[in-house]
């Protein structure tokens, strides 16, 4: 994947297969200490301990329709290639959570694609789940919830166009520069 949004959107799709219904996503960008530091916590069925230990290879998956799964392999590659971390937990019925930091400045860092588009896309194609946001940029907090707006929205669907027009413009107002 050319971008890290691309990978975020992979990394929330498998919240999403696993049965989130919550899902927080975290992503700081510190440009002081230059580190990006992303995470995804969701409370989908959990991953078997003997699955964890095999994620980071791109020849197993538990999927039935294909014999590899390159969704984190590749994202561990990336932060790897970045002298990072990536720390993957989970507990079977709880949840799973992924954690990544990375050098920022790191030369084999992919960019970091359109953030805005990827949050957009995943509220828009997901009303149901209750997606968490915070991003930090040098102490500057953004930080959203679809479950709060849902609430304030007082029934009207998050992927009404009106909705939509209205989180396109707030999302992509509130992560400029991103």
């Amino acid at each position: 994947m050319k971008e890290l949004s691309l990978h975020l959107l992979d990394l929330v799709q498998n919240s999403i297969e696993a049965g989130a219904r919550n899902i927080y996503i975290e992503m700081k960008k510190d440009l002081e200490n230059k580190k990006l530091f992303l995470k995804i916590k969701d409370d989908g069925k959990g991953i078997p301990p003997e699955v964890l230990e095999e994620l980071k290879n791109p020849f197993f998956t538990t999927r039935k329709t294909r014999k590899v799964g390159l969704g984190i392999p590749l994202f561990w590659e990336v932060v790897r290639s970045c002298n990072g971390n990536l720390n993957v937990g989970s507990e079977v019925g709880k949840g799973t959570e992924i954690i990544a930091e990375v050098p920022y400045d790191c030369i084999d860092l992919p960019p970091l694609g359109d953030i805005s588009g990827t949050i957009l896309s995943l509220i828009v194609a997901n009303p149901d789940l209750n997606l968490n946001f915070k991003f930090e940029k040098n102490g500057d907090i953004f930080e959203f919830s679809t479950e709060d707006l849902k609430r304030e929205l007082n029934g009207i669907p998050l992927n009404s166009l009106e909705v939509i027009s209205f989180l396109k413009k707030y999302i992509y107002e509130n992560l400029g520069g991103w």
